[in-house]
């Protein structure tokens, strides 16, 4: 059994030693990545106004780009899809219900600090456009028909910043994770920014 572990730890060097002398391929490169999305609600109205109140839940994301590395660098196009984020909070006998929609389109720049390595530190940031669908309504506590609907839409110009660390699985297959603040601009008297977390793979062509 030991010399099994032995082996297998052996075998596991090799690998990553083989991976730092062998040059990562540059060229054309496909992304998925998943992870979790805390969304935070910066309002511009006072304490006393309803849209102060909301607090949106946290949930998934999910996400797909296109890119180039070339050495040290890479760009890329990528879109986000979100999941639904929500909110309920009472008042008097009212409920107040409000649920956020949210998808970005990209444009992201990488800088791998050590890209021939089996492992290498990255930082990124990114410019693109979101699109905010916020809808509101209120519903009796106790139950009853709910309120008619507010619905209100942005297209927000978007910017990122973040890091992470790339493993090398082999010169064309990596495995990402990372860290990110987005802020996605205003809606409806309040500034809707989030902090994600996610994985991924990376094959670079």
């Amino acid at each position: 059994m030991k010399k099994s572990y032995l082996m297998m730890a052996s075998a596991l060097v090799l690998t990553m030693a083989a991976a730092a002398t062998a040059e990562a391929r540059d060229g054309f490169y496909i992304a998925a990545r998943g992870g979790y999305t805390d969304f935070n609600v910066n309002n511009k109205e006072d304490s006393v106004s309803t849209s102060a109140k909301v607090e949106l839940g946290s949930g998934w994301h999910m996400s797909g780009a296109l890119g180039y590395k070339y050495g040290y660098f890479r760009v890329e196009g990528e879109y986000i899809y979100r999941d639904d984020s929500d909110d309920t909070y009472e008042y008097t006998s009212t409920a107040h219900k409000t649920i956020l929609e949210s998808d970005s389109f990209m444009a992201n720049a990488y800088l791998d600090i050590m890209p021939n390595y089996w492992i290498s530190p990255y930082i990124t940031g990114g410019i693109g456009l979101t699109r905010l669908d916020l809808e509101t309504y209120d519903i009796p506590v106790g139950g009853g028909l709910k309120s008619e609907e507010e619905k209100n839409s942005a297209d927000n110009f978007t910017w990122q910043v973040g890091a992470g660390l790339s493993l090398r699985i082999n010169r064309c297959l990596n495995l990402d994770a990372g860290y990110r603040y987005i802020d996605m601009g205003e809606i409806d008297d309040a500034d809707i920014n989030a902090h994600e977390w996610y994985g991924g793979l990376r094959y670079t062509f």
